[in-house]
């Protein structure tokens, strides 16, 4: 019994030291694993943008710094009407700027304001002009140098033309209808612009249309066409308008004193006749011989 009891003791002993040899002798898993790196925080916002910019720099080309934009120029301006013009309800206008190296910016248009502004303009010196649309005033300009930066004013006062009337006829003294008469004027503009000699051209301003009506204004029966041509170059105004059926025009021009030249044109290049005639002397009769 005693060995008996001695023998399970030993097994037993046994059993415990197998199991802590297997504990022991159990393979090594290794040195332990790394943690796992933190995300990346993300950029700041102002900075995502750059970031990712960068990171696909391969694929996208640089941006290429803009130019420098080119300097520009301004000019202010007020209108001086005449007293029953500014008792309209309406009226409209157009500006121009002629350059001195016979370059032409705009026209820009105008309504019911005697202030205006030009912005964008080439520096230099320009000649102001005020174009009526209604063209039942005069043409004033103001030259002026436009600085790069800042700007110039101008102040332009238009007039109420003298209004040149008369008749067209034919050599059996019938009135002739739908001819177009024109009166050239000189104006000083090219004195004034082109300080350092003329440009080898300019542009001008040429406009044949109907006139633009006041809507304020009485229905007139019969409206003409008129013309409008201010070249600077040459240094002319010519203001035209057509004849009514029976021959008859009513021409503004700037003076009621001056001779004038007048052409009687059949559209703007058949030209029929050409005459002087004096404003003051009365309304005038023009003949055109038989064609």
């Amino acid at each position: 019994m005693r060995k008996l009891t001695w023998g399970i003791v030993i097994l037993a002993a046994g059993t415990i030291t197998l199991t802590g040899v297997i504990l022991l002798r159990r393979p090594s898993a290794g040195p332990p694993l790394a943690p796992p790196p933190a995300p990346k925080k993300l950029s700041e916002a102002s900075c995502l943008a750059d970031e990712r910019a960068s990171r696909g720099s391969f694929m996208t080309p640089e941006p290429k710094a803009s130019p420098d934009a080119s300097p520009s120029g301004r000019v202010k301006g007020t209108i001086s009407l005449p007293s029953q013009e500014r008792k309209k309800s309406s009226y409209a206008y157009a500006v121009y700027a002629f350059s001195a190296d016979g370059k032409l910016e705009g026209p820009v248009n105008f309504a019911n304001t005697d202030q205006f502004e030009l912005t964008g303009l080439v520096p230099g010196r320009k000649a102001i002009l005020f174009y009526p649309l209604l063209e039942n005033l005069s043409f004033p300009y103001q030259v002026v140098d436009v600085p790069p930066s800042g700007g110039a004013e101008v102040s332009l006062r238009p007039t109420v033309p003298f209004l040149l009337s008369g008749r067209v006829v034919d050599a059996n003294g019938r009135g002739v209808g739908g001819v177009l008469v024109v009166a050239r004027e000189s104006i000083q503009l090219p004195g004034e612009l082109y300080l350092q000699g003329r440009p080898p051209e300019a542009a001008a301003v040429e406009k044949l249309s109907e006139p633009v009506v006041n809507p304020a204004s009485p229905p007139t029966p019969e409206i003409a066409s008129t013309y409008v041509r201010i070249d600077p170059w040459a240094g002319t105004l010519s203001r035209g308008v057509t004849t009514d059926a029976k021959g008859h025009f009513g021409l503004p021009i700037s003076s009621p004193t001056d001779p004038v030249p007048l052409s009687i044109r059949r559209g703007k290049s058949e030209v029929l006749i050409e005459e002087t005639v004096l404003p003051g002397s009365g309304p005038v009769r023009i003949l055109i011989p038989n064609q």
